[in-house]
């Protein structure tokens, strides 16, 4: 089916044509351009702008509901009376983590300690700085699990890459 939009294209050259067209998937329709099928050629009728408008908001409809929609329903699936889902695993991660590094510190005063002749009689495990760094680390894992909680209630994950840049620096 030949098109005035054709007309353009063929106006524009080969190296601008070749991009409009493979952008608005002319020719081969392209399943990830929600606005590929659109007839931004005659055809409308009276109402071309209105009918043109109706067009582009049922094509954006059908995108979002194909690509983000399912990602909101399995976010809105992993809320609890109390969290998340995802709370029991990072505490294990934290809890992992925080006497993997009390077991470190141990063995790196234990070699120290070595090295001089001596043998470590101490206990960090035990210790009232161990303990609090772990209770520490387990209480922030559930204040964190409360903020994704309400930040999938609330819809506030969008800008969620620009806090990810920002706690980088």
């Amino acid at each position: 089916m030949y098109s005035p939009m054709d007309n353009y294209i063929q106006m524009l050259g080969s190296d601008s044509g070749d991009a409009v067209s493979r952008f608005y998937g002319m020719g081969n329709y392209n399943q990830s351009n929600p606005y590929a099928n659109l007839r931004t050629n005659a055809g409308y009728g009276d109402n071309a702008g209105d009918d043109l408008y109706a067009d582009l908001i049922r094509a954006q409809t059908r995108d979002y509901n194909q690509r983000f929609a399912p990602i909101e329903n399995f976010m809105a699936g992993q809320i609890t009376a109390t969290g998340t889902k995802s709370l029991g695993d990072d505490l294990a991660r934290t809890r992992s983590s925080s006497l993997g590094a009390v077991a470190n510190a141990q063995g790196q005063q234990g070699r120290s300690m070595g090295r001089m002749g001596l043998a470590d009689t101490s206990n960090i495990a035990n210790s009232t700085t161990a303990v609090g760094g772990l209770v520490g680390g387990l209480n922030d894992t559930r204040l964190r699990d409360t903020d994704r909680r309400t930040s999938i209630l609330s819809g506030s994950m969008s800008g969620i890459s620009q806090k990810a840049r920002g706690t980088g620096k």
